[in-house]
């Protein structure tokens, strides 16, 4: 797995939680499946909570799938 200085738990600009980085490979240039959740508020108060998948290289500026209108996210199933 490459190298990178973000940690489990930052918090994108986006509201955008890193909860797992993976070994499984991503769709760009040497990238692997980096396993976000959204902590944005919806207008009930609730977090969002949507889980998706990400290229690490596109961690600080993913908008979740969900309630931001952002690109779908890679799949997650059977990583976490």
């Amino acid at each position: 797995m490459g190298t990178s200085n973000r940690q489990l738990g930052d918090i994108s600009r986006n509201d955008q939680v890193l909860i797992a980085r993976t070994d499984r490979a991503g769709t760009d240039h040497m990238q692997y499946v980096w396993v976000l959740v959204c902590a944005r508020r919806l207008e009930t108060g609730d977090l969002c909570g949507y889980r998706y998948g990400a290229n690490g290289s596109d961690f600080h500026h993913r908008k979740c799938p969900e309630c931001q209108g952002g690109a779908a996210g890679l799949d997650v199933d059977g990583l976490i």
